[in-house]
This record gives structure tokens, sequence and C-alpha cells, in this order.
């Protein structure tokens, strides 16, 4: 039985999100896992699972993320693939699901194995390490720890900007650096990786669905100068990119919940209702 042309897959899966068509994403992907399956190519699966992996945890269904995980890690052990680059590759997916889960400790020790298993590797990947090192990162700043966090964010700043296409990376890891800053108070450090973060994101041919997390940034670092209304508009902003992508998630309540409290002074009334509408949305994903 021939195989997927898993390429040529993705790269419809691609253009799915270039054009926007998010209705049709999940349906896709579930079909193509089928069409993998039936075709007996446990590669492409593998691959595609990778990706419905990353989508589900995206739109904030941590259950179906890691329902997938696990079928993921069960087709490494099938394949045979353990201790190979596949295997960080799912390894560093399922530990950035577990983190999104809010299973902060199952994370960390699941990005622990993975940079144990990338430490192994004859060949060194600077993206996957620059991934493992973002993504951990994240992990740190959950747990409130924002110094371990930076310095994993700038273990991997280097990385992504050696490479040609590392462009987004670099500003994903800037806007990462600045909010760990902005935790620790570094105002001003943050606001400037910020604001490169966004000049790195606006040069691409097309956003990345990074932006609104830069967005918010600059929202928050408006906030604490007094800018009430340069706030507003960046929350706003970041808002409609975030539900275009995403629908409502949980990033949307947490960022309606910041535009509540910027309007709280400028429009009382308006901040009353956006905290109504925060606390429904946030009823309906836990």
């Amino acid at each position: 039985m021939a195989g997927m042309n898993i390429g040529a897959v993705l790269q419809q899966l691609d253009g799915l999100f270039r054009r926007g068509e998010y209705a049709r994403i999940e349906p896709f992907m579930l079909e193509a896992v089928a069409a993998a399956d039936a075709a007996r190519d446990k590669g492409a699966m593998l691959a595609l699972l990778n990706e419905l992996m990353g989508y589900y945890r995206s739109l904030s269904r941590g259950a179906d993320s890691l329902r997938v995980a696990r079928r993921a890690l069960g087709l490494v052990e099938e394949l045979g693939l353990q201790g190979s680059v596949q295997h960080a590759t799912t390894l560093l997916n399922v530990a950035t699901a577990y983190r999104a889960d809010g299973q902060i400790d199952t994370a960390i020790a699941q990005f622990a194995e993975a940079g144990r298993m990338l430490d192994a590797l004859p060949v060194s990947d600077p993206r996957l390490r620059a991934t493992l090192h973002n993504n951990l990162s994240l992990a740190w700043q959950e747990a409130g720890a924002h110094d371990k966090a930076l310095a994993e964010l700038e273990q991997a700043l280097p990385l992504v900007r050696t490479r040609a296409d590392g462009e987004v990376d670099a500003a994903v890891t800037l806007t990462n650096m600045a909010l760990s800053r902005l935790r620790l108070g570094q105002l001003v450090r943050a606001r400037d990786e910020l604001f490169e973060a966004m000049a790195l994101f606006e040069r691409q041919p097309q956003l990345s669905g990074h932006y609104s997390a830069a967005l918010a940034g600059l929202a928050e670092v408006a906030y604490r100068e007094g800018r009430l209304q340069d706030a507003v508009g960046y929350y706003e902003r970041a808002l409609a990119d975030i539900e275009a992508r995403h629908g409502r998630n949980m990033h949307y309540v947490i960022t309606l919940e910041s535009l509540a409290l910027a309007c709280e002074t400028l429009d009382p009334q308006r901040a009353g209702s956006l905290t109504g509408q925060a606390r429904a949305i946030r009823a309906t994903l836990v």
C-alpha cells in the first residue's frame, strides 16, 4: 500500500492557516490522520499527531491534546524510535501539552527528559535545542520562577539569531523574555525587547500566531506607564488576533480580563461588562 505524501499534506495544512480558514483545520487534520492510518504510514501519522497535539493545545483543549500526546508516544515506541530526533521532538510537544494543561511539574520533568535525549544525539539540532529552552522557559514562568525562565531564554536567543530563517523564533524568544522581565520589574528592557519583537513579526510575509503575545506585552507596558488608551488599543488588537486564530481560548480570557482592568478608569461600565464576559467564557473552558 502506498504511503502518504506527508510533505504535500503539511503544505495544505499550512495553506489553511495562511488563508485563515480555521474552521477547516481540525476536520482536515483528523481526515489526514485517518488516511495515514489506512495507508499504514506510521511515520506520517506521527508527524500529523504532533501537529494535532499542538493545534488542540492552542485551542486550550488540554484533554484532547494529552489524549493525542499519549497516542504519539505509543507510536514512537511502536516504531522503535526511542532516543531518536523524532522521539525528542514528540517529547517536547508532549511536555508543552502538559504545561498548557497546567501540569507544570510533569511538564518540567518531560522537558528534562527531552534535554537528556538531545544531549545524547550525535548531531546537535539548534532548532530543537532552542525549542526546548523556549518551552521550558514558559513552564518556569507559570511556576513563577522568572529568573530560571530568563536563563533558558538567554540560551535560546543566540541559537535562533544565527539561523537565516530564525526571525520569527527570535521574535517569540524576545517576547517571552520581555514577559518575564515585566514580572521582575525590568520595564525598560521589557519594552525594548517587545518593540524589537514587533518589528521582526511585522516584516514577515504573514503574522505569526505569537504576535498577540507581543501586543499583550506592549499593552501591559503601556498600562504600567499610565498610558491607558494605548493599553486598551494593544489589548483589543491582541484579542482580535487570538479570536481569529484560536477562538475564545484561555489566552483570550486572560487578555480580556487584562483589557477590563485597563478600562476601569477610562470606562468603568465597559470594564464591568468585559469582566462578566471573561467570567462566562472561562466557565466554558474549565
